[in-house]
């Protein structure tokens, strides 16, 4: 997810070369989302500068809350480095580390990490009265215990869907977040839409009201689009009970 924001902060903008504003964002990273592994002592993630301008990039961590900031993060996590300078058309990596010690053993715990970037400008330009376009990104980051029980590939398995009244309940039995990226319920040869770009959180369930006009009864079928480890789209059809 990202979105635009204007701020006239000086921070940087002492790299070196000359200030440019643009509405998209340039650096970009790799994969659709982090899993981190409880065993894991650190995890990688690889960033690069698609454009031909240098851009200062800043990088924290959240436990959900998107208007926090890299003063105010609260997730047990450390970027390194936090802050830095990336040139036209080149790669960065920035080490994540987990430094907590206090999550549940049964279930995935999702965070946040967030990346905004800056255009950088010269020492010269930082009197100038200058208007500054910043991107802030944002990126799920899910917390693996070792040894969970179940396997993320077959996720499906341990989702059920119930009908109750004008609304499918979806049931996540398993410790993994279901991410949605769609899902439809599919009655006499038609289609209604349920839910998009939704998560059914693990041993949990979510309510997805069934769209005005839509019929629906036992035995018909939810179709669900999942997104897998790796950001690709798993179609799966299960029984709506």
């Amino acid at each position: 997810m990202t979105r635009l924001k204007k701020t006239t902060l000086a921070l940087a903008l002492t790299l070196g070369t000359a200030m440019t504003s643009y509405a998209h964002a340039s650096v970009v990273m790799t994969g659709t989302r982090v899993i981190y592994p409880a065993q894991a002592q650190e995890k990688v993630v690889q960033l690069t500068n698609q454009d031909t301008h240098p851009y200062l990039v800043q990088m924290w961590l959240d436990t959900g809350n998107p208007n926090l900031t890299a003063q105010t993060a609260d997730a047990p996590f450390i970027a390194s480095p936090q802050v830095f300078r990336m040139n036209p058309n080149a790669g960065q990596v920035v080490r994540l580390v987990f430094t907590g010690n206090d999550l549940a053993k049964d279930r995935e715990s999702l965070f946040y990490l967030n990346f905004v970037q800056m255009p950088a400008m010269k020492t010269s330009e930082l009197q100038a009265n200058k208007l500054l376009l910043s991107v802030s990104s944002r990126m799920k980051v899910f917390y693996r215990p070792q040894e969970l029980a179940g396997n993320p590939d077959a996720l499906s398995q341990s989702l059920h869907f119930k009908l109750q009244g004008k609304a499918v309940i979806a049931r996540n039995d398993s410790g993994y977040f279901a991410t949605v990226r769609r899902a439809d319920v599919v009655s006499r040869g038609k289609s209604y839409a349920l839910s998009q770009a939704s998560m059914v959180a693990p041993l949990s369930q979510a309510n997805w009201a069934l769209p005005a006009g839509a019929s629906a009864a036992a035995g018909d079928t939810v179709r669900l689009t999942l997104v897998n480890d790796f950001g690709a789209d798993v179609v799966t059809d299960l029984p709506l009970l």
